[in-house]
């Protein structure tokens, strides 16, 4: 009876262990960086970083040891990987502290096609202009457009070198840059939370061109599709929000056509 019990503890006792090793195991794959290449494998592990056109990843091998591996940029499709606690704990930061934070990592994260890189490196270009470097902030935007080719990112690189063209006085320029990523969103019938989040910019700085030029209800429009369609990114919609309430208190009785 004794060793009966103690060999149904025994078991007992191996299930429990077993059931935090699995669950152990799943929080360990849920929390690994994943690479999906254009083949559709799947690679796990954590991105330490990226250079000459190569992402280097440790992954854990079957023995339980790791490897450091590097993959070719051009054969990724897609990344999964968690913002840096770094990144999301700039949020009100003063621009220099913006700068010192995001240089070093973006060094280390530049052509990586994950969100959280172009949304810092935006980051930090807005900080450039917070204390007027706005060179580095275009030199910024170009990069975008040069690291990112034929992807969704590109609209955040148009958009961006535009609103530094709009800081300049440029304002027809900024316009005509826009008005054609304006005219293919408004084609898009269900976007993507990532476009959307992008096209978002693009509203933005047109309805601030269209504002500039004294034309309210154009303008009044851009900011409000950001509000109600274009709404992915909470910041751009709060600026958006920001922008229709004081055009409005400027223009008693404006609205839109």
């Amino acid at each position: 009876m004794v060793i009966g019990s103690l060999f149904r503890r025994n078991r007992t006792k191996a299930a429990i262990l077993l059931a935090l090793a699995s669950l152990l195991l799943a929080f360990r794959c849920s929390a690994d960086d994943q690479l999906k290449k254009k083949d559709g494998s799947i690679i796990h592990g954590t991105i330490l970083s990226v250079s000459d056109g190569q992402v280097l990843v440790n992954s854990v091998t079957p023995n339980g040891g790791t490897v450091q591996l590097p993959y070719y940029l051009s054969d990724i499709q897609s990344v999964t990987m968690a913002t840096p606690d770094a990144v999301t704990q700039l949020k009100d930061a003063k621009p220099a502290t913006v700068i010192a934070t995001l240089t070093p990592l973006l060094k280390q994260y530049n052509g990586l096609p994950a969100d959280w890189v172009i949304d810092a490196m935006v980051q930090l270009a807005e900080a450039y202009v917070a204390s007027n470097q706005p060179d580095r902030a275009t030199a910024l935007y170009q990069q975008i457009n040069q690291l990112y080719p034929n992807t969704p990112y590109q609209i955040e690189a148009v958009a961006g070198l535009a609103q530094m063209k709009l800081s300049q006085g440029r304002t027809d320029e900024a316009l005509a840059d826009v008005k054609p990523l304006v005219d293919k969103a408004n084609q898009e019938l269900a976007p993507s939370s990532q476009e959307g989040g992008l096209y978002a910019r693009a509203f933005l700085v047109y309805g601030e061109a269209l504002e500039a030029q004294k034309k309210n209800n154009e303008a009044l429009e851009a900011y409000l599709t950001v509000k109600t369609i274009f709404y992915q990114n909470s910041a751009l919609e709060e600026q958006a929000e920001q922008h229709a309430k004081t055009l409005r208190e400027q223009n008693p009785g404006l609205g839109v056509d």
